[in-house]
C-alpha cells in the first residue's frame, strides 16, 4: 500500500473536496484523482463517493480514515523526532467551550513552552467529532455520555450564585432559593434549553430570568453592571469575588459540581503532540490550584 496516496487520501476527506485538497496542498487535481485510484485498487475497495458538491468516505473509506490517520500521525512523528532539531513541532487541532476563557491563558503558556507547535483552537457549543472534525483533543464539561473516546478528568467547576453589591443593596442579600429566585435573573440558555430550575438537597425551586444568553461574557457583564444575579463556574468569576465586584450567595447551599475532561481518540498510543498537550494541562490546572 503506498503511503504517500494514504496521506493525500486523509488530506482529501479533510478538505472534503479534491478541489480545496488540491489548493491547500499545491498538487494537480488530477495527480490525487489518480493516487486516490490507484489506492482504491490496491485496497480492493471504494473509499470516496464523489459528487459535484464535494467527496465523503464511503463506511469502508471511514473506516480506513479513521485508522489510518492515527498510523499516519505516529510515523510522522517518528519521522520528526529523528529528523527535526526541535523537540515538537507540527500542528495540534483543540475544540474548546466558548467563553472559556481560562484556557487562553493555558494556551498561552502551552505555546511558549512549545513554539514549534502550531495550534487551531475550534470554538462551539456543538460537541465535535473527534474524528469527523479532525480533533486532536477536545475539553468537554459535564457528564460524559460516550464510550468512543479516552477521557482524562482535568479539573471540576463550582456553579456559584453571584451578585453585585449594588444589586444587593437594592434587593437585599438572600439567604435561600426561593429569595434567589426572586431576584432579577441572568441566566445562561442556548437554542435547545429553556427549562429553568436550581437544585439544592431537597430543595428546588423554579425560576424566570429575564434576560439568557448562551455567552458566559455576557452574564458576567449584566452581574457587575447590576443587572442581575447569575449562577456561574467560579474560576469564570474569581477575579471579581476577590476583588469585592461581585459577592457569592446563599454559599451553604450545596453548589453544582462541573466536571471538565479532555478526550481523545481511542488508540493505544496517542501521538507525541497529544501527549505533550494532555502532560502540560495536568500541570498547569494542578499549578493554578484550580482541581
Amino acid at each position: 500500500m503506498d503511503f504517500n496516496a494514504t496521506k493525500l487520501f486523509i488530506s482529501v476527506v479533510n478538505a472534503g473536496s479534491f478541489s480545496a485538497a488540491s489548493e491547500k496542498m499545491g498538487m494537480p487535481i488530477s495527480t490525487l484523482s489518480r493516487k486516490i485510484n490507484e489506492l482504491e485498487q490496491a485496497l480492493n475497495a471504494q473509499l470516496l463517493v464523489r459528487s459535484r458538491h464535494g467527496v465523503k468516505p464511503t463506511y469502508k473509506g471511514q473506516q480506513f480514515f479513521e485508522q489510518a490517520r492515527l498510523g499516519v500521525e505516529l510515523l510522522e512523528d517518528a519521522q520528526r523526532s529523528v529528523t527535526s532539531v526541535h523537540k515538537l513541532q507540527g500542528k495540534l487541532r483543540l475544540s474548546v467551550p466558548p467563553n472559556f476563557t481560562l484556557w487562553w491563558d493555558l494556551l498561552l503558556e502551552f505555546q511558549q513552552r512549545y513554539p514549534d507547535i502550531r495550534v487551531f483552537c475550534h470554538s462551539s457549543e456543538r460537541v465535535v467529532d473527534l474524528f469527523e472534525d479532525g480533533i486532536d483533543v477536545a475539553l468537554r464539561m459535564g457528564n460524559l455520555n460516550t464510550d468512543d473516546v479516552i477521557a482524562k478528568p482535568i479539573m471540576t467547576g463550582e456553579a456559584l450564585f453571584v451578585a453585585s453589591p449594588k444589586l444587593l443593596a437594592r434587593y437585599g442579600t438572600p439567604q435561600t432559593l426561593a429569595e434567589m429566585g426572586r431576584l432579577p435573573i441572568a441566566a445562561w440558555e442556548n437554542l435547545n434549553h429553556g427549562f429553568f430550575e436550581w437544585e439544592s438537597g431537597s430543595e428546588k425551586v423554579k425560576y424566570e430570568p429575564f434576560f439568557s444568553t448562551n455567552n458566559t461574557q455576557v452574564l458576567i457583564h449584566y452581574a457587575l453592571n447590576g443587572m442581575g444575579a447569575s449562577q456561574l463556574l467560579d474560576f469564570s468569576v474569581r477575579p471579581w469575588l476577590e476583588s469585592g465586584e461581585l459577592i457569592q450567595l446563599i454559599p451553604w447551599t450545596t453548589q453544582k459540581i462541573i466536571p471538565l475532561h479532555l478526550v481523545y481518540a481511542r488508540q493505544k498510543y496517542p501521538s507525541a503532540l497529544v501527549r505533550a498537550y494532555l502532560d502540560f494541562c495536568l500541570e498547569w490546572v494542578g499549578k493554578m490550584k484550580y482541581k
